[in-house]
């Protein structure tokens, strides 16, 4: 996720705006009534029609999360800002559609570390790890932009290259329970369903133009997000679960976790498939 400076406001609703080519379309949901247009707002930066019922699981603790690590199978590797699970179709048989219930991790100064802002994202996406020149991704991010210690929590989205969007409407709180199902019509065009789970809100994003995506990489991942030119401080955070995660392909078929790259951000965060349906990322 690259996210640089821009001041911006927009307000959209039903309402299609461009950024290039990129089309958007932005609908909203309270409680399943429609949310006034005024009220729905997002502001770009720079570089379901109701929550599904399907009841999500526990979150896991510590305890069990080492016990997963234990019995891991998924191979493993490094990164410099991806924490999570990354499988791969074929280009005879794209992905289609990434969907996953995660929880908004509480976050935490670092103890020792002097870089600010501080941040973690949470997310799931298409493309961005062997496809390299385009990403669809969705989800929140905790940031702490000085020695206050002061969190603030949003939601957001991007069609790398293009730019990110911070959903400003859209309550964010610790451990706050999200829902993101990102559904391809086509390589350019796609509809992203981003849901609050536990504050009742649903944003319906309808996207076309955007750069040609592979649809190969399915990520359920936490991230150490870019500011500016460079990476922000990775802030402390409580465990993130990855539940109901799987990926419906174009032809037939579906990926899950089991068989993806397990992503490892050295001395800062770990990751482990639980199962074929649940992932979990934690800071150390």
């Amino acid at each position: 996720m690259r996210l640089l400076n821009c001041a911006l406001l927009i307000t959209a609703l039903a309402a299609q705006q461009a950024l290039g080519q990129l089309k958007i379309k932005v609908e909203a949901t309270y409680k399943g009534k429609p949310i006034p247009e005024s009220e729905i707002k997002m502001v770009p930066i720079e570089a379901k029609s109701n929550p599904s019922s399907t009841t999500r699981l526990t979150p896991l603790k510590a305890a069990e999360a080492e016990s997963a690590v234990k019995k891991r199978a998924n191979p493993t590797s490094s990164s410099a800002n991806w924490c999570g699970s990354v499988n791969r179709a074929t280009n005879a048989n794209q992905i289609k559609l990434i969907h996953s219930y995660f929880n908004h991790p509480t976050c935490t100064k670092r103890t020792g570390v002097t870089t600010y802002p501080q941040a973690v994202a949470a997310w799931a996406g298409i493309d961005g790890d062997s496809w390299t020149s385009a990403l669809l991704q969705a989800g929140t991010v905790c940031k702490i932009d000085n020695s206050t210690g002061i969190v603030r929590n949003e939601a957001w989205w991007q069609w790398l290259p293009s730019a990110a969007y911070t959903i400003t409407s859209l309550p964010v709180a610790a451990e706050d329970w999200f829902e993101v199902t990102i559904n391809t019509t086509s390589s350019t065009a796609a509809k992203i369903t981003l849901a609050n789970i536990s504050q009742s809100y649903v944003y319906t994003i309808t996207l076309s133009g955007g750069q040609a995506l592979g649809r190969i990489d399915a990520d359920w991942v936490v991230e150490r997000p870019r500011y500016g030119s460079g990476f922000a401080g990775f802030a402390s955070f409580s465990d993130v679960w990855f539940q109901d995660a799987y990926a419906t392909r174009v032809s037939s078929g579906s990926l899950g976790i089991l068989g993806a790259t397990q992503f490892q951000i050295t001395s800062l965060c770990a990751s482990s498939e639980y199962d074929n349906a649940n992932e979990v990322s934690w800071s150390l």
